[in-house]
């Protein structure tokens, strides 16, 4: 027998839709309470369903919340003197800084007004996050005047003498008085980490509304924080080549008027002798000091910052009305580590002057060549024969890397609406600030 297949019309399946609960929707956006009907004890206003809805968006967590406010200011090196002054003295104030600061390079801000939201905002989490350069070195090298056209580069020696200089050991122009070579280092990258260190000791975070109301005022060491981003511990047996480090370095002083370049040793000297009646030193060919030791990861910032977190819960949420200065700072409240701070944030390190600045061991050693005699500091000749060395007491000093601040700020939007609600009716604000544990910033 043959059978013929029949096909059954089944009923389509439909996809269960969950209704959406409208004020759930519209709390932070324009749905407002029934005043009348909470007086007169009607559930059914919906104040519950409000209370819940503001108490889980307050609870949430910091990965889910809505709105982040920030400032963040990225420096490409260290500071001169008067942003330094303008920006960094008994006050660190991200958020009033607006978007060009004195001297700082780039400025990232979310906020249309300094410091200030465009709507009504609650705020649940802070923060403070130091970004500076991971990578961290120190070269040896020489500061030689900065040429105006093209020229041939100077040799770099390791070391070099009075005799070297005035003998035309190093070119006839610095012998000649017309050309500045003096002995430099070049520090890279753990400057900036060393100023993190210091200024999360020498500030407190500051959260002030009105005129003497403070939400917080505590060291910035329970708050600070190096985000991830960043280079997990160190490793010290790394190397590195600091040709671009070295180029970026001085395309920077230019710009900043700096008189002299910085020049990586090339050429290591093996000793002098007598030449023509007088003594110059003899140097062999090296490119040894193109690659240093470098140290990955910084100093490890985020060990000694291990117990903070990237947003910082506040205890209450607090409501902030548009147009109304946040008032979220840094105090200094530690002077010796403040000017500790700022020194190694100066690119004069605070000397003021000229850049980049001249060091000797002490403020009273003069700079100029080492004190010597016929019977001080003699160094034997390839020839066999004695002569008296003096070699330059300073250092000129250069700083290279970046160095990145943000004080962020996380919460979510309100309307005016609700605003104007929870202002206007001590009922209703007494039910939702209870029931949520808010506040209003500022009344």
């Amino acid at each position: 027998m043959a059978y013929q297949s029949r096909i059954v019309n089944q009923p389509k399946s439909k996809t269960l839709v969950r209704p959406r609960p409208a004020d759930r929707y519209v709390v932070g956006a324009s749905g407002v309470p029934n005043e009348a009907k909470i007086k007169a004890g009607l559930s059914s206003a919906g104040l519950g369903s409000i209370l819940d809805i503001m108490k889980e968006s307050s609870e949430t967590p910091v990965w889910n919340m809505d709105v982040i406010e920030q400032v963040r200011w990225t420096m490409t090196g260290p500071q001169t003197d008067a942003s330094v002054q303008a920006n960094f003295g008994a006050e660190i104030d991200l958020f009033g800084s607006g978007k060009s600061p004195q001297g700082i390079d780039f400025v990232e801000t979310t906020m249309a007004q300094t410091g200030q939201t465009q709507t009504h905002f609650v705020a649940c989490y802070i923060g403070f996050h130091m970004e500076p350069e991971p990578l961290c070195f120190t070269a040896r090298g020489n500061a030689s005047t900065h040429p105006t056209s093209a020229v041939a580069q100077p040799p770099s020696p390791d070391v070099f003498t009075q005799n070297d200089r005035a003998n035309g050991a190093l070119g006839t122009a610095v012998a000649a008085g017309t050309q500045t070579f003096l002995p430099a280092v070049y520090r890279h990258g753990w400057w900036a980490n060393y100023v993190c260190w210091h200024m999360a000791r020498a500030y407190n975070l500051r959260w002030k509304i009105g005129q003497h109301v403070n939400i917080m005022d505590e060291q910035l060491r329970h708050t600070a924080y190096m985000p991830p981003s960043a280079q997990e511990g160190s490793a010290s047996n790394s190397q590195v080549d600091v040709t671009t480090f070295v180029a970026n370095l001085n395309q920077r002083y230019d710009s900043l008027g700096s008189a002299l370049d910085f020049i990586p040793s090339n050429f290591i000297r093996i000793g002098s002798d007598a030449v023509g009646g007088v003594n110059v030193g003899f140097f062999m060919p090296s490119r040894d000091f193109e690659i240093v030791d470098a140290t990955y990861g910084g100093m490890d910032l985020r060990s000694m910052l291990k117990g903070n977190s990237e947003m910082r819960k506040l205890c209450v949420p607090y409501v902030i009305a548009p147009g109304v200065p946040i008032g979220l700072f840094l105090q200094e409240c530690d002077t010796v580590q403040g000017d500790t701070m700022r020194q190694f944030l100066s690119i004069t390190q605070g000397l003021g002057g000229a850049i980049p600045p001249s060091l000797t061991p002490d403020e009273n050693y003069i700079a100029e060549p080492t004190a010597t005699g016929t019977n001080v500091m003699l160094e034997r000749t390839l020839s066999g024969t004695n002569v008296a060395q003096q070699v330059d007491a300073e250092r000129v000093v250069f700083q290279g890397g970046d160095l990145k601040l943000t004080l962020p700020i996380r919460g979510f939007e309100v309307s005016a609406d609700w605003y104007n609600q929870l202002s206007s009716s001590a009922d209703i604000r007494a039910a939702v600030f209870d029931c949520v544990g808010m506040r209003f910033a500022a009344q």
